[in-house]
């Protein structure tokens, strides 16, 4: 009577099929649980220099903002700001001194050609279409790269003026050192709406239209937000801007 079974010499050293196929589903598993937790890597330290990159651009607009407060003057504005990650390009103007989305309608045919828009009519039909809107993203109404980066320093939903007058941005005047020298009360510019727009070496952009509270703590609420990645400065629209008035 035989007791037990004998392994057959041919079996000896392989493994059984039953035992290749449970070790080959366990490596699978331990792939798969490896590459999950490489991509979960990968997305936290994304999200981490996100943040990074968010806070650098908070601290830079609310320094702008607090800068606007102080230098008591019109604008528009742009200069280097220090931050944490180096100088960022900061641009502040006015929403009120720009052009009304109906006057930009009028804009001759050559002007909105200059900002790079191919269909001039469909775009003064858009213009005139939301120019009784409460607010529009000007940058929005055409795809051509130079319109969205240039038209919201010519034209604003905000705006009130009916003429345009190209802008020459600069530096605003530094605070004076005599607390006594400062606008007493201060110049808050409670309820004035601006864009203020900060711009990393990185090419992170940050581009606000925010409504001055005059409160100290927070001298600035936001009204419209949009975060881009951009290849260049505020520099390239300068000569559109001149030659479009």
């Amino acid at each position: 009577m035989v007791c037990c079974r004998t392994l057959d010499p041919d079996d000896a050293g392989y493994a059984t099929p039953a035992a290749m196929v449970l070790a080959l589903a366990l490596s699978l598993v331990a792939t798969a649980m490896v590459a999950r937790s490489v991509m979960t890597l990968r997305l936290a330290k994304a999200d981490l220099e996100r943040s990074k990159i968010e806070l650098v651009l908070d601290g830079g607009h609310l320094a702008a903002a607090a800068t606007v407060v102080r230098g008591g003057s019109g604008g528009p504005y742009r200069w280097a700001l220090p931050t944490d990650s180096g100088f960022a390009e900061a641009l502040v103007e006015s929403e009120a001194d720009k052009l009304r989305l109906s006057a930009g309608a009028s804009l001759s045919d050559e002007v909105l050609e200059s900002f790079g828009v191919v269909d001039v009519a469909a775009l003064k039909a858009r213009l005139n279409q939301v120019s009784d809107a409460p607010y529009v993203e000007v940058s929005s109404l055409d795809t051509a790269p130079l319109w969205r980066e240039c038209a919201p320093s010519l034209m604003s939903s905000l705006g009130t003026r009916d003429s345009y007058a190209p802008p020459r941005p600069t530096e605003p005047a530094a605070a004076p050192s005599d607390p006594e020298a400062l606008p007493n009360p201060p110049d808050w510019r409670v309820g004035e709406t601006w864009r203020v727009r900060v711009t990393t070496g990185a090419g992170w952009r940050d581009d606000r239209i925010v409504r001055f509270t005059g409160d100290a703590r927070h001298p600035a609420a936001v009204v419209k937000r949009r975060l881009s990645r951009s290849d260049g400065g505020q520099g390239r629209c300068d000569d559109i801007l001149a030659n479009a008035g």
